[in-house]
């Protein structure tokens, strides 16, 4: 939403609004300018009702598929800006595990897979990556891992 105030005029630019007789109509034109930027979130519904009631349209409405309440205002707002979010994809597990095992099938390293899968968008932490490997590898688990561990995380015993 933050930076919807900047797209609109953009839009008006190319587009001539007057021409549209509905506020639905509006809403399907900005998609399709917007193209894939348009996600159909409560904000950017928000934003764009918003700037309909501004430039007049009477049958505003936010879509029934998206969340959140809206309620009609008929003075303009500041626009705050939002604190974005970083989305992590994801992912089951039994996918990562045939993927590691595909990965080890081909001969590579662990830290080529964790890279491989790292350009796929799946991260996934190292400890977890090593025993994954192990298993496709059919190997035992290393008969004293505490040897292995750095003094730091070993855990104490009672």
């Amino acid at each position: 939403m933050d930076r919807f105030p900047q797209a609109f005029p953009r839009f008006e630019r190319v587009v001539d609004i007057t021409q549209f007789k509905s506020y639905r109509e509006l809403r399907a034109a900005f998609a399709y300018w917007a193209g894939f930027r348009w996600q159909n979130t409560y904000l950017q519904n928000r934003a764009l009702a918003e700037m309909a009631q501004i430039r007049g349209f009477k049958d505003v409405f936010i879509p029934y598929g998206v969340r959140g309440k809206f309620k009609p205002e008929t003075r303009r707002r500041k626009t705050v800006s939002v604190r974005r979010r970083k989305w992590k994809r994801k992912v089951r597990v039994s996918k990562v595990k045939k993927s590691v095992s595909f990965y080890v099938k081909r001969g590579y390293s662990a830290n080529k897979i964790q890279r491989r899968l790292k350009k796929r968008g799946i991260g996934i932490r190292r400890k977890t990556l090593l025993r994954m490997v192990r298993e496709a590898k059919k190997k035992p688990i290393k008969a004293n891992s505490r040897k292995y561990t750095p003094k730091k995380y070993r855990k104490r015993k009672k």
